[in-house]
Protein backbone atom coordinates (compact mmCIF):
# COMPACT_ATOMS: atom_id res chain seq x y z
CA UNK A 1 0.00 0.00 0.00
CA UNK A 2 1.11 3.37 -0.86
CA UNK A 3 2.89 4.73 2.75
CA UNK A 4 4.19 8.60 3.43
CA UNK A 5 2.28 11.72 3.01
CA UNK A 6 0.00 12.20 0.13
CA UNK A 7 -2.74 15.12 -0.54
CA UNK A 8 -5.50 13.56 -2.87
CA UNK A 9 -7.91 15.81 -4.70
CA UNK A 10 -11.23 14.72 -6.39
CA UNK A 11 -12.11 11.32 -8.10
CA UNK A 12 -9.21 9.13 -9.34
CA UNK A 13 -11.02 6.28 -11.27
CA UNK A 14 -11.14 6.20 -14.91
CA UNK A 15 -14.37 7.68 -15.97
CA UNK A 16 -14.84 8.50 -19.80
CA UNK A 17 -14.89 11.34 -21.92
CA UNK A 18 -11.20 11.56 -20.79
CA UNK A 19 -9.73 15.35 -20.35
CA UNK A 20 -7.11 14.31 -22.70
CA UNK A 21 -4.77 11.89 -24.44
CA UNK A 22 -2.46 11.60 -21.42
CA UNK A 23 -5.98 10.18 -19.12
CA UNK A 24 -7.03 8.44 -21.96
CA UNK A 25 -3.54 6.51 -22.44
CA UNK A 26 -3.68 5.85 -18.50
CA UNK A 27 -6.91 4.67 -18.45
CA UNK A 28 -6.70 2.78 -21.40
CA UNK A 29 -3.67 1.20 -20.14
CA UNK A 30 -5.70 0.49 -16.53
CA UNK A 31 -8.31 -0.85 -18.61
CA UNK A 32 -5.71 -3.44 -20.52
CA UNK A 33 -4.09 -4.61 -17.27
CA UNK A 34 -7.56 -5.20 -15.81
CA UNK A 35 -8.56 -7.57 -18.11
CA UNK A 36 -5.46 -9.08 -18.92
CA UNK A 37 -5.30 -10.17 -15.30
CA UNK A 38 -9.36 -10.82 -15.16
CA UNK A 39 -8.62 -13.62 -17.74
CA UNK A 40 -5.54 -15.11 -15.28
CA UNK A 41 -6.97 -14.77 -12.00
CA UNK A 42 -7.52 -16.65 -9.49
CA UNK A 43 -5.47 -19.28 -10.84
CA UNK A 44 -2.32 -17.08 -11.03
CA UNK A 45 -2.83 -14.58 -8.23
CA UNK A 46 0.17 -16.40 -6.38
CA UNK A 47 2.58 -14.82 -9.31
CA UNK A 48 1.46 -11.46 -9.16
CA UNK A 49 4.24 -9.78 -6.60
CA UNK A 50 2.89 -7.46 -3.96
CA UNK A 51 3.54 -4.47 -5.51
CA UNK A 52 5.24 -3.72 -8.99
CA UNK A 53 6.40 -0.57 -10.63
CA UNK A 54 6.70 0.72 -14.35
CA UNK A 55 7.90 3.81 -15.44
CA UNK A 56 6.64 5.23 -19.76
CA UNK A 57 7.12 8.13 -21.31
CA UNK A 58 4.02 9.10 -23.04
CA UNK A 59 2.86 12.03 -25.11
CA UNK A 60 5.96 13.76 -23.43
CA UNK A 61 4.57 13.01 -19.67
CA UNK A 62 6.32 10.53 -17.62
CA UNK A 63 3.41 8.06 -16.70
CA UNK A 64 4.45 5.62 -13.35
CA UNK A 65 2.17 2.10 -13.63
CA UNK A 66 1.86 0.31 -10.41
CA UNK A 67 0.02 -2.84 -9.64
CA UNK A 68 -0.32 -3.98 -5.65
CA UNK A 69 -1.76 -7.30 -4.30
CA UNK A 70 -3.17 -6.67 -1.04
CA UNK A 71 -5.00 -9.43 1.26
CA UNK A 72 -8.16 -7.76 2.55
CA UNK A 73 -9.49 -7.47 5.73
CA UNK A 74 -11.58 -10.14 7.91
CA UNK A 75 -10.31 -12.61 5.47
CA UNK A 76 -12.55 -11.17 2.67
CA UNK A 77 -9.82 -11.87 -0.43
CA UNK A 78 -7.43 -10.42 -1.89
CA UNK A 79 -7.66 -6.83 -3.70
CA UNK A 80 -5.38 -6.08 -7.07
CA UNK A 81 -5.09 -2.75 -8.22
CA UNK A 82 -3.64 -0.93 -10.94
CA UNK A 83 -2.54 2.53 -11.16
CA UNK A 84 -1.04 5.31 -13.06
CA UNK A 85 0.52 8.47 -12.00
CA UNK A 86 1.07 10.69 -14.48
CA UNK A 87 3.54 13.12 -13.34
CA UNK A 88 2.40 16.80 -14.24
CA UNK A 89 1.76 19.94 -12.50
CA UNK A 90 -1.26 20.78 -14.92
CA UNK A 91 -4.65 20.43 -12.95
CA UNK A 92 -2.64 17.66 -10.34
CA UNK A 93 -5.24 15.89 -8.28
CA UNK A 94 -2.10 13.57 -6.23
CA UNK A 95 0.38 15.27 -4.25
CA UNK A 96 3.04 13.72 -2.19
CA UNK A 97 6.49 13.65 -1.21
CA UNK A 98 7.78 12.05 -4.24
CA UNK A 99 5.57 13.35 -6.90
CA UNK A 100 3.21 15.43 -8.00
CA UNK A 101 0.76 14.78 -10.71
CA UNK A 102 -3.21 13.12 -11.78
CA UNK A 103 -3.72 9.53 -10.06
CA UNK A 104 -5.96 7.22 -11.49
CA UNK A 105 -6.86 3.81 -10.34
CA UNK A 106 -9.05 0.88 -10.73
CA UNK A 107 -8.80 -2.47 -9.13
CA UNK A 108 -9.95 -6.15 -8.59
CA UNK A 109 -11.18 -8.31 -5.86
CA UNK A 110 -10.85 -11.85 -5.99
CA UNK A 111 -12.71 -13.64 -3.16
CA UNK A 112 -11.96 -16.32 -0.83
CA UNK A 113 -14.09 -18.62 -3.39
CA UNK A 114 -12.51 -17.71 -6.37
CA UNK A 115 -14.80 -14.95 -8.02
CA UNK A 116 -13.22 -12.15 -9.31
CA UNK A 117 -15.59 -8.84 -9.64
CA UNK A 118 -14.72 -4.97 -10.22
CA UNK A 119 -13.14 -3.07 -6.51
CA UNK A 120 -15.56 -0.92 -4.79
CA UNK A 121 -14.61 2.41 -4.05
CA UNK A 122 -14.40 1.47 -0.24
CA UNK A 123 -11.37 -0.77 -0.84
CA UNK A 124 -9.78 1.25 -3.72
CA UNK A 125 -9.76 4.48 -1.32
CA UNK A 126 -6.00 3.76 -0.48
CA UNK A 127 -4.84 3.89 -3.51
CA UNK A 128 -6.55 7.25 -4.85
Amino acid sequence: MPLGLRIAIGRCNCVKPYRNVIQATACEAIDARLESWRARLPADLAALPNELHEVELVEGHWITFSTYRHNLEDDDGTLVVFQALVHTWALPTFFSIGAVGRMYAEGLVISTSGEVSRAADRVMWAYR
